[in-house]
């Protein structure tokens, strides 16, 4: 064997989302990284190996404005453009390139780390791996270690705190807990796809494929000849065993089970699928949960369903408490049992590294929670927001010579400016970073949407059949809301308007005030109606219509930057009671958005401060209580942002935060298919400006932009007391926006 030895001053081990992420955000500033990862390709359970889609935040849509920003977003976008139809290849290379253009990572692939050495300072030394085919072991020496294995190979092997199974009701008080605990973990999962390939095509099963018609499969699943990948999740098993060390057991009962429902629906005569062909069958269980270790805090269902505003936050998460019974799809009852949020929630850092070893992190599957939480943190989006978090936090460590604790105790406001600074998914907390020159500026906007309007040209008649809905931000007032309308005869309609809650809520929590309108046979055209709402602070509003079916509205067919329309049209899981209870059913799985996704019933209300240009320094940089966003409608002509000082600057970056619609639910794989390749609301032209002796001199100008996070850092720097941001054109919106702007 040969041996070598590498340093960095971080070492990554996982090579999934959760451990790309970190080493890249480490990586990004200016750290050495060594990202270790077991197999050929990146991105664990997402990779072409096992082919799960990224689920995150927005739970295929149903949370609003949920969608990540950071490096996760970042590759939901640039996927979105380069390979819209889900083709996972094409995913695995997009997550190689991303790797490979930092050139402060040393990629090391197909490693198996084997053994973990611990120095005196309670801190891990270094960790030895086999690299498979090459006969290579290497020896890796870091100031810091992440441990985003999924399975927690190296806290283990470092002697770290951490669980196993479930939680008994009276160790966290969580009402989902049995009432003992036990070993039990979610099962792992095997996926297939199939193709026609238009012409008859026998299938001979092999002897070791399961008589599914001898199982509880037929009685509690949904089988579909179309389906393929992740619409056969359920497809579980091994949650009885130890998913780890009896992984090869689960493996092979898994493929049984799948060259079983292939048999079935192939040879029952239940399905017409005699051009249908297996073309992939996975051979990598996807594995869902294992160890959990146990960090500074516990992350709790209770902080899940409340929503709990972390000081220490670094993220947020959104998918359901999502639990499923460890027999999987052998179980007798249901698939899954979920609990819902009335919206996103909040990720502590205290749950990312370990309580007793000193230069330890966790990324991923792996982090401080009890199984309960954990049900909603495994997802692979949510976990690559806690390895951006914990490389960032890797990073900013190396850099100040502290522990994991220390940040928590000592450096937590700087760190998490650092995060915001990197674009990274954190809600309601506000650009302080005393480096930044425009926070000391006044800007000025060419012109600012002072109006709601969500009228288009191409409006169609809805009928109020059942209830509408929409939310619009109001700041800092509403006196007015006027709907169009139309009734067929004499009648009366009633809306109601309701606060929404927390800042990243969506749903109609608090009413405030009704209002009941006669209208006349034949009526067509605008009615008013008084709102007079002011709330304490800027926040949004939830209007219902009330049905009628006497009465239509109008439905628009343009996206209004801030405003969402929703029907009553609850989602699809609830009428699947084979596979899916709901133990917590908030509102958002009643109010819908998905079938009328960037759409708007026609509405407008007089006045609005919700776009002002001093919103791009307002500190936050996504909907949160508000858009957040200045806006400005596309008239032909351009649109521009000053940046104006008492004195010049000097000037050597310039960050840009461009509005990527975060409400727009974009997927990596085959779960659905987004229309188009770039966001229409990310600006496509711009140029930037600064002002010398009374003459504005091109900075530089970018064409065909579709990333939302740009930082420009200047070969040379300027001076000057203004700088101009010159917005050209949309990818396709009918609204200039931008979120913020940062010079330094």
């Amino acid at each position: 064997m040969r041996r070598e030895n590498v340093n960095a001053d971080i070492t990554v081990i996982g090579g999934g989302l959760a451990g790309t992420c970190a080493a890249i955000a480490a990586a990004r500033l200016g750290r050495k990284v060594a990202l270790v990862q077991n197999r050929g390709v990146l991105g664990g359970n997402s990779s072409s190996e096992v082919r799960v889609w990224v689920a995150g935040a927005t739970k295929h849509g149903v949370n609003r404005y949920a969608r990540e920003t950071g490096i996760m977003g970042e590759l939901f976008v640039e996927n979105q453009y380069r390979n819209p139809d889900g083709n996972p290849y094409l995913w695995d290379a997009l997550l190689m390139e991303k790797v490979r253009d930092e050139a402060n990572i040393s990629l090391f692939l197909n490693t198996e780390v084997t053994a973990v050495k611990m120095d005196n300072q309670k801190g891990i030394k270094s960790v030895e791996g086999f690299m498979s085919g090459s006969e290579r072991i290497i020896t890796f020496e870091s100031a810091f270690f992440i441990d985003a294995t999924g399975d927690g190979l190296v806290g283990f092997l470092a002697g770290a705190e951490f669980s196993i199974g479930r939680e008994g009701f009276e160790r966290y008080h969580e009402s989902l807990a049995p009432k003992s605990g036990d070993n039990e973990t979610l099962g792992s999962t095997l996926f297939f796809y199939t193709k026609d390939v238009g012409h008859s095509v026998k299938y001979i099963k092999p002897n070791f494929a399961k008589d599914i018609t001898k199982t509880a499969i037929m009685n509690n699943r949904i089988i579909k000849k179309e389906d393929n990948g992740c619409a056969y999740w359920w497809i579980e098993w091994g949650g009885e065993f130890d998913i780890v060390h009896d992984n090869e057991k689960v493996r092979d009962e898994l493929q049984a089970v799948v060259y079983g429902i292939w048999d079935y629906i192939k040879n029952s005569g239940e399905y017409d699928a005699d051009n249908l062909t297996l073309d992939w069958i996975g051979s990598v269980p996807g594995k869902r949960e294992y160890r959990r270790f146990t960090g500074e805090y516990v992350l709790k269902q209770q902080d899940i369903e409340d929503q709990t505003l972390f000081e220490d936050r670094i993220g947020f998460g959104g998918w359901s408490i999502d639990l499923h019974p460890a027999t999987g799809m052998y179980n007798d009852s249901v698939g899954a049992q979920h609990s819902v949020a009335d919206g996103v929630y909040h990720i502590p850092y205290r749950i990312l590294y370990a309580k007793e070893i000193n230069n330890l992190f966790f990324a991923g599957r792996d982090v401080s929670a009890s199984h309960i939480a954990f049900g909603t943190i495994r997802v692979m989006a949510t976990c690559a927001v806690m390895g951006q978090a914990a490389g960032t936090a890797a990073a900013f460590a190396v850099g100040k010579g502290i522990r994991p604790t220390d940040i928590y105790h000592e450096q937590l406001n700087d760190y998490q400016q650092l995060l915001l600074r990197e674009d990274a998914s954190v809600l309601g907390v506000k650009n302080e970073d005393q480096a930044d020159l425009a926070r000391s500026a006044v800007i000025t906007a060419s012109h600012t949407l002072k109006e709601i309007n969500t009228f288009t040209s191409g409006a169609k008649l809805y009928q109020l059949k059942k209830a509408i809905a929409f939310s619009l931000p109001v700041d800092p007032e509403i006196k007015q809301l006027d709907l169009m309308v139309t009734a067929t005869q004499k009648t009366n309609l009633t809306i109601k308007w309701y606060a929404t809650g927390k800042p990243q809520n969506y749903i109609p929590a608090e009413l405030v005030g009704e209002q009941t309108v006669s209208l006349v046979a034949h009526f067509t055209g605008w009615q008013s109606f008084e709102i007079n709402w002011r709330p304490e602070h800027a926040q949004n509003l939830f209007v219902v219509v009330e049905p009628n079916a006497d009465c239509s509205v109008y439905l628009g067919d343009a996206a209004f930057a801030g405003v969402l329309s929703y029907l009553d049209n609850p989602i699809g899981e609830l009428s699947q009671p084979e596979l899916h209870d709901y133990t917590r059913k908030s509102p958002l799985l009643y109010w819908t958005n998905q079938r009328i996704n960037r759409k708007n019933f026609v509405f407008k209300t007089p006045t609005t401060n919700a776009y002002d240009d001093n919103k791009v320094l307002n500190g936050l940089v996504r909907p949160y209580g508000g858009p957040n966003m200045w806006v400005a409608p596309v008239n032909g002509t351009s649109e521009y942002l000053d940046l104006s000082w008492n004195e010049p600057m000097t000037i050597k970056q310039i960050n840009l935060t461009f509005n990527d619609d975060v409400n727009e639910d974009i997927i990596n794989l085959h779960h659905h298919r987004t229309a188009f390749e770039v966001v229409p609301e990310l600006i496509k032209d711009y140029q930037l400006q600064y002002e010398k002796n009374g003459q504005w001199i091109e900075l530089l100008r970018v064409s065909d932009n579709r990333v939302r996070h740009v930082v420009h850092q200047l070969k040379t720097p300027i001076i000057s007391s203004r700088l101009r941001l010159n917005l050209l054109q949309t990818n396709g919106s009918h609204q200039f926006s931008m979120n913020e702007i940062r010079v330094y």
